[in-house]
């Protein structure tokens, strides 16, 4: 009891609750200097390790020492009469409360203002937060289960190189076999594929991909033999649940039945029940041929299924076409040609017989397997991709889904093709599956914020869009998105800083990047920036648009000579697209905006009719083209201008009025009291979202 005492007297106690505050706060902000400079991780390491040191060297400094009026001695030396413990001991009480005060600020801070809920917060280009961007935020808590799993890049562990493809084809194709059973949630190919040789441990794998289990193993291949080794791995224990090596010969039958093993051993391994038709799925071989499957795994492994460019498409119709020309009676092979034919019909100026080839090969897939989850995707998006004929593409996506609930590209087209319809909230809740099965893709999150910011969900758009520039900060999607977010809650400031930094300073930016980049330093009236962006505006258009930008700018200086030279320039421009791409939607659009600029009100709402006559349905096409509402404001047509806005408010919501509220192309409407009722509902709205 009397050591107990000596303790307290001595202020040993003090001093230890006093320095483990003190070292907690000094932790959080030298964590927060070090993220900043991006310090590596033993920095950080080694201050923990010297506060950890620093620990017995204070408590035996405060036994062995004491405070007198002359200064620190060693307690042995020294009259109890002059020790002054207790009145340092009260100093240090104090300085112990007020430490404790800031600890619990910076707690109460940390848990109740999440970064994740703030628009203004950008990170720095290429920054790859891929942890904390893995938390996933929806309408509903999205939570892992026991029958979650990600399945690791299979290593290649032939000498030669070419049977990377091999690797990479088993890999995706033993995904898909995963994706087919209903009671297991596969994490898809794009986020795994990030982990090909990754050296981090597999619970940090699994808590980034948010799921409970993962297989990793590898394949080699020699002359006729085929070696692959697989291991089933809780990723809470890093224990085994399974493991096993396969050594056959290299024959299509012995590669699918170890596909088939494979699946059926993870089912078990997490008790998931397969239904009948899902046991019979897993014994169906797609091919006999063993090159034919090859040149598929080849193509699967090149694919990825979405925003591809030509050449890369390309690369793969010739994979899948060698493997018809090997086996005729390939239906998978024959559908993911189909898909890619129609993606490249997709992706180009639709000029070409894409649509054909699409067709031929389609009409293949269904005479040879009609109900297989491959040609059903594929006649999803024939119907999508190729004639935005919505209901048929659904009703095909919905009964591959039937098959293959896994389905990663069936899923995402059903969401796309739900938007356009006009379907949004289903839309958003197909979305939001498709974010928690490809967790580190960087487009998802992107799509599903912006749909959500157009729906009006701001708080849940907020964190998929500050999640989709955590991932990809380069992609000027991501990018775009979080810009149109800023502006919508009033933030053009942050928003013109925002521009200033890449990827917007890419003279590559897409067109539609440019477009938002130009009206956010028109409303700044920053003279020299809009001179270099019109710069960029011109190089490789195909249409009118940087013209019509171009006209723009002249009008908000007063230059109306230069509009006239440049009128006379749009002018035989749009006859001749007009003689070679008439019904084309870029066509149409660009005699709007030529309309529009010269003031020809008549001719304005004839190009616009012709225009909604001619296009395909499209939900969104109300907040996304805006070249018809400018060419109604630069024309004078208020009436054409206000019926537009008025529609589009009551479609969407008052937040679709923000770029109204920031366009200079507005300024002469912006007295209306139309156009000023619209502009305070707006002005309400955002008061009640701050």
């Amino acid at each position: 009891m009397s050591f107990f005492n000596e303790l307290k007297r001595r202020n040993v106690f003090r001093v230890a609750i006093g320095y483990v505050i003190t070292a907690w706060l000094l932790l959080q902000v030298v964590d927060l200097v070090l993220e900043n400079i991006k310090a590596p991780d033993w920095v950080m390491q080694v201050f923990m390790l010297a506060l950890a040191i620093g620990f017995p060297l204070a408590v035996f400094f405060a036994w062995a020492f004491d405070v007198t009026p002359d200064g620190v001695k060693r307690e042995s030396e020294i009259d109890r009469s002059q020790s002054i413990a207790k009145t340092t001991g009260r100093k240090m009480d104090r300085n112990i409360i007020i430490a404790m005060a800031l600890a619990l600020a910076y707690f109460a801070y940390d848990k109740f203002s999440g970064p994740e809920y703030d628009p203004i917060q950008t990170p720095e280009p290429g920054s790859e937060a891929i942890a904390e961007t893995t938390v996933i935020t929806t309408s509903e808590a999205l939570k892992t289960d026991d029958k979650s799993i990600a399945v690791l890049p299979l290593v290649n562990r032939s000498i030669s190189a070419e049977d990377a493809f091999f690797a990479e084809g088993l890999h995706d194709e033993l995904l898909t076999q995963l994706s087919r059973i209903s009671a297991l949630r596969v994490i898809s190919r794009t986020s795994v594929m990030g982990y090909a040789g990754t050296t981090k441990r597999i619970p940090e794998i699994a808590r980034e991909l948010g799921v409970k289990t993962l297989l990793e193993g590898g394949v080699q291949r020699s002359g006729n033999r085929v070696r692959i080794n697989v291991q089933l791995i809780d990723a809470a224990s890093d224990e085994h649940l399974w493991a096993e090596v396969y050594d056959r010969e290299l024959s299509a039958d012995n590669l699918f039945e170890i596909q088939s093993d494979i699946t059926q051993a993870i089912a078990n391994a997490l008790q998931a029940v397969l239904t009948g038709e899902e046991q019979q799925n897993l014994d169906q071989k797609p091919t006999e041929n063993l090159e034919a499957y090859a040149y598929y795994l080849r193509g699967k492994a090149e694919s990825r299924g979405y925003g591809r460019e030509t050449l890369d498409i390309d690369k793969t119709i010739a994979s899948f076409q060698a493997a018809i020309d090997l086996d005729p009676q390939f239906a998978a092979a024959y559908a993911a040609l189909a898909i890619d034919w129609t993606e490249r019909y997709w992706g180009t100026n639709k000029l070409g017989n894409e649509l054909q080839h699409a067709l031929k090969a389609l009409q293949q897939a269904q005479a040879l397997a009609p109900e297989s989850p491959e040609t059903l995707t594929a006649e999803g998006y024939y119907h999508y991709w190729g004639y935005l004929n919505y209901v048929q593409a659904i009703a095909a996506f919905d009964r591959a889904l039937e098959r293959e609930p896994g389905n990663f590209l069936a899923l995402r087209g059903k969401a796309y093709t739900l938007r356009r319809l006009g379907n949004v909230e289903e839309s958003i809740a197909t979305m939001e599956k498709v974010v928690l099965m490809d967790p580190l893709n960087a487009e998802m999150p992107a799509d599903l914020g912006y749909t959500l910011l157009h729906a009006g969900h701001i708080k849940r758009a907020k964190v998929m869009v500050n999640r989709s520039v955590k991932l990809g900060a380069n992609r000027p999607f991501n990018s775009l998105v979080r810009a149109e977010l800023l502006l919508m809650l009033g933030a053009l400031d942050q928003a013109h800083q925002m521009v200033k930094i890449s990827p917007w300073n890419d003279q590559n930016l897409p067109a539609y990047v440019l477009d938002t980049k130009l009206l956010i330093i028109r409303a700044k009236a920053d003279t020299g920036e809009i001179d270099q962006v019109l710069g960029n505006f011109t190089v490789g258009s195909q249409s009118l648009g940087p013209q019509f930008s171009q006209g723009l700018v002249y009008l908000d200086r007063g230059e109306q000579d230069k509009l006239n030279t440049l009128l006379s320039d749009m002018q035989e421009s749009v006859q001749t697209a007009v003689l070679e791409r008439p019904n084309e939607e870029a066509t149409l659009l660009d005699l709007v905006a030529f309309h529009g600029l010269s003031q020809n009100k008549s001719k304005l709402s004839e190009a616009v009719n012709t225009y909604y006559a001619s296009v395909k349905p499209d939900a969104f096409r109300i907040v996304e083209n805006r070249t018809i509402p400018v060419a109604y404001a630069v024309a004078g047509d208020s009436e054409g201008l206000l019926d537009y806005l008025e529609k589009m408010v009551e479609q969407f919501g008052p937040w679709e009025f923000y770029y109204f509220a920031l366009d200079p192309s507005f300024n002469n409407m912006r007295d209306l009291p139309r156009f000023q009722t619209l502009d305070k509902r707006y002005r309400q709205w955002l008061e009640q979202v701050e």
